[in-house]
């Protein structure tokens, strides 16, 4: 008993020698990206300007007709004129916060919000109305890791924090965090 006793002890120190410490949740401070949180009433609005905006993080292209649709990853969807396709131009822009992806069928855009499917007719590609939201269709249910739609402005580590279905990442800032994440 006493050989067994002394085993049992041996063997529990040293189960605990060399423990790896979990890769999503770092003790230890490192520099990268803490997330800016929103209201998400402040920024789940789709908007329309009939001037063109400075495309920043070019994503999908749909094209209808004579239209280009080119998603810009966190901010919304160029409107391009491709009448003459050697020279297509911008011509305006809806703004959709959080968008990272479209995808037309018929004369509805069906794109997402952060969490939100919107559907935005587009019968009139010179006024598109959003006429229908689905809301929290992507948000996951873990609260420590959110479906991130604004990009993080470069790869790195991602700060740890609660998120929520009614709460969104607006923008990110460089800063001291505890890394959950790597994006």
């Amino acid at each position: 008993m006493k050989y067994f006793t002394l085993f049992l002890c041996t063997t529990l120190l040293v189960s605990c020698w060399g423990k790896k410490p979990d890769p999503y949740y770092n003790q230890e401070k490192v520099w990268g990206w803490k997330p800016i949180m929103g209201a998400d009433t402040t920024f789940k609005k789709v908007t329309y300007s009939a001037t063109a905006v400075k495309m920043d993080k070019p994503g999908k292209i749909y094209v209808k007709g004579n239209i280009i649709y080119q998603n810009d990853l966190g901010k919304g969807i160029h409107i391009i004129d491709n009448s003459v396709p050697s020279a297509a131009k911008r011509v305006a822009f809806i703004g959709v916060p959080g968008n990272s992806d479209m995808a037309i069928k018929g004369n509805y855009m069906y794109a997402n919000n952060y969490n939100d499917i919107v559907v935005i007719d587009i019968t009139n590609a010179a006024a598109p109305k959003e006429i229908s939201r689905q809301k929290n269709m992507f948000y996951t249910g873990d609260t420590y890791k959110p479906m991130i739609y604004i990009p993080t402005p470069e790869p790195g580590p991602v700060g740890c924090r609660a998120y929520s279905p009614d709460s969104v990442v607006v923008s990110w800032v460089r800063d001291s965090v505890y890394s959950c994440y790597y994006f």
